[in-house]
């Protein structure tokens, strides 16, 4: 790639087809878009944490899904909109992240790895058999979000939100790398 764009010019092209695509792309394209942003802030994590802190540890989906869940049943149980829920989920994943945190803080290695696979099984349990609350493994749709003053549909608007979120997500942690922050995180992986 770079023996025919330089690395400006194909971050410029990259963009603009990204900036495109709701208009270029069908309904199932852009939703497999929405799921390829999604994977990539799940990817920014699972890097930092296995890539640059060498720690392996599996609870990264789990946490990731009970901020998920955690959003939703906001908005479905309280009616809270969705840029009040979005944060208010973010908030129950730290909790749990806090929760899990405690035992784990001391353990490195295999007992790391375990203690975050049983937390991720229990996770999963949790919300295929707490049916009264996140409704089984089916799952529950939340209310749509509300995109009001932007005149874009459900899933264009998701589009650009999970892009938008990718591309800050993507700056915060190479900026955490880059940071005194980064560098324990390397010596942790080295120590």
């Amino acid at each position: 790639m770079q023996f025919f764009l330089g690395k400006r010019t194909f971050l410029i092209v990259l963009f603009g087809a990204l900036l495109l695509m709701p208009s270029l792309a069908n309904e199932y394209h852009i939703f497999i878009a929405n799921l390829v942003m999604l994977y990539i802030i799940l990817a920014l994590g699972l890097n930092m944490l296995i890539g640059f802190a060498g720690q392996l540890a599996f609870s990264n989906a789990a946490m990731y899904g009970i901020g998920a869940y955690g959003a939703g049943l906001l908005m479905k149980h309280f009616a809270w909109p969705y840029w009040a829920a979005a944060p208010g989920g973010v908030l129950i994943a730290m909790a749990a992240g806090t929760l899990l945190a405690l035992p784990a803080l001391r353990m490195s290695g295999i007992y790391l790895a375990l203690t975050t696979l049983a937390f991720a099984q229990f996770v999963w349990w949790l919300m295929t058999h707490w049916t009264s609350v996140t409704f089984g493994a089916g799952g529950f749709i939340p209310p749509p979000i509300d995109f009001s003053p932007l005149p874009v549909t459900q899933e264009i608007g998701i589009y650009y939100l999970t892009w938008v979120a990718a591309i800050l997500l993507y700056l915060a942690a190479k900026n955490t790398m880059a940071s005194s922050i980064g560098r324990a995180f390397v010596a942790i992986r080295d120590g």
